[in-house]
């Protein structure tokens, strides 16, 4: 196992293709979908994946919790899911004060359906997402490092949903819209193992990484050079989107600061060491859409497509000389 993690992180170009291949043993004609997740567990970054019903949003996070080789657990939301399921609570076990740790204390959270649960459990993932800690009774608690929330929600569900509130959405890295896979991928899924209806492939999805392969690949990011006219842009680009016409609310200051973390792992795993205006313009949809409020009419796709594109590109220094 220790050759095939030191294998994986010394190339994250090839790491690209390793894990779509090991997601694909159960989860078919979802290659980009895992490509950005993988970007976001590079990114110190968490998932929101939004999707119809049987489009195989919790098993690919399961896939994915497997590829990465980290610890998981798997929480359901429900209306009466409560913020201590989540954080934990101290009690008094043979005379003593105990912590029972939640579900946040993993290196992956699978939150499933995370918008059929009341906005106080909903605001129990603030602390966990933000600053990788929760505090009880005063007292503030690590959490496993890495630690990524897999979140899911069904768009077409109405009744019984309570959304996302702002500051929460802003806490997630991405925001991935999932759709059906397409005819040929259908198909492939029928040939695929299964015990009756459910997928008998999990176990064979195997760990690229585990926790200190992980946090190696990090590292390798964190050396990621993002030129000067390159943060110029992601600069630009998200003030521009708190002045266009329809705009309620634009991206935050830690939206841009996301942004650069998605742009620097997309650059990594296509085999460069600097990021580009282009790893920005790639990651922005998924990065920024998200966080916009707009009024009624408006499209927020246009209205990123508009502050991407209306945006004059600095020019490089290197190009000047040229």
């Amino acid at each position: 196992m220790a050759l095939m993690m030191e294998e994986s992180y010394d190339d994250l170009a090839g790491l690209r293709e390793r894990a779509k291949h090991e997601v694909s043993k159960v989860v078919v004609g979802q290659d980009r979908t895992v490509e950005l997740m993988l970007i976001a567990a590079l990114a110190h970054g968490h998932v929101l994946l939004e999707g119809p019903p049987g489009s195989a949003k919790t098993l690919l996070g399961r896939a994915v919790a497997h590829m990465l080789g980290a610890s998981f657990k798997r929480i359901q939301f429900t209306p009466d899911t409560t913020p201590t399921e989540l954080n934990g609570q101290n009690t008094i076990r043979a005379g003593e004060h105990v912590f029972l740790p939640g579900a946040v204390f993993t290196n992956v959270l699978l939150a499933d359906e995370i918008n059929r649960t009341p906005p106080r459990t909903q605001a129990a993932l603030f602390e966990p997402m933000g600053e990788r800690q929760v505090t009880i009774d005063g007292k503030a608690h690590k959490l496993p490092d890495p630690f990524l929330v897999i979140a899911t929600q069904n768009p077409y569900e109405h009744e019984g949903v309570f959304p996302l509130p702002e500051g929460q959405l802003d806490r997630f890295l991405f925001k991935i819209e999932l759709d059906y896979a397409d005819a040929e991928s259908e198909l492939a899924m029928l040939n695929l193992p299964h015990k009756g209806i459910a997928p008998d492939m999990l176990g064979e999805v195997r760990p690229l990484l585990g926790v200190v392969g992980l946090d190696k690949a990090r590292q390798e990011l964190e050396s990621t050079e993002v030129p000067e006219y390159v943060g110029r842009y992601i600069v630009a680009v998200g003030r521009r989107t708190r002045e266009l016409p329809g705009v309620e609310l634009g991206v935050s200051s830690r939206a841009m600061i996301h942004l650069v973390s998605a742009a620097k792992a997309n650059a990594r795993l296509n085999g460069r060491s600097a990021v580009t205006i282009e790893d920005v313009r790639e990651m922005a949809p998924y990065v920024l859409r998200h966080r916009l409020i707009v009024s009624p009419g408006t499209s927020t796709d246009e209205v990123l497509l508009e502050a991407l594109s209306s945006v004059p590109v600095p020019v490089s220094p290197s190009l000047e000389l040229a």
